[in-house]
């Protein structure tokens, strides 16, 4: 059986919330929905006071003046590891609304000639694969690599572009 923390006084949430930045960078939104969860749990099924409910909003606040939360610090890191995997734009910002950080996607810059890089880089690679290299008919493979480009998150414009200057790099 699995043993629940006792979260009877703020300083408590604050020693949860510092325990779960300690592990992995969040935002200000990721820490509150964790901190939310863990209520739940803590409470299992017994209504929970306004008074908790202003100890996370508290705790998640002073993690955020502590700087130990920072939502432009997290949504750089999300958007060079992103880039770095091979997501497109599109990808990027979804993924930084899911994580609460729909404010910060102004201050990202998303290059096009970088991404058109990103892009035929990406195609290349999937172009080398097995699966890829046995299909002979030149519009399946086209299409097929355009699904792959558009499926990780590039626009249909620059994924075509790329579909064309891979398939020209290999020819």
């Amino acid at each position: 059986m699995k043993r629940r923390p006792r979260l009877e006084s703020q300083k408590a949430w604050m020693d949860l919330a510092l325990w779960y930045c300690s592990k992995r960078e969040t935002s200000r939104a990721g820490l509150l929905r964790y901190l939310n969860r863990k209520l739940r749990e803590a409470s299992a099924g017994e209504p929970t006071s306004e008074e908790v409910q202003g100890w996370l909003v508290a705790v998640v606040e002073e993690c955020v003046r502590l700087r130990i939360v920072e939502d432009a610090r997290y949504a750089d890191i999300l958007h060079r590891e992103f880039e770095r995997r091979g997501k497109g734009s599109r990808y990027i910002r979804q993924k930084l609304i899911e994580k609460g950080l729909k404010e910060r996607l102004e201050t990202l810059e998303f290059d096009p000639e970088r991404e058109l890089e990103r892009a035929v880089d990406l195609a290349r690679r999937t172009l080398e694969r097995s699966t890829f290299q046995k299909i002979e008919e030149p519009r399946e493979l086209k299409l097929k690599l355009l699904k792959k480009l558009v499926g990780s998150g590039f626009e249909l414009g620059i994924a075509k572009k790329a579909v064309e200057q891979a398939i020209k790099g290999t020819s």
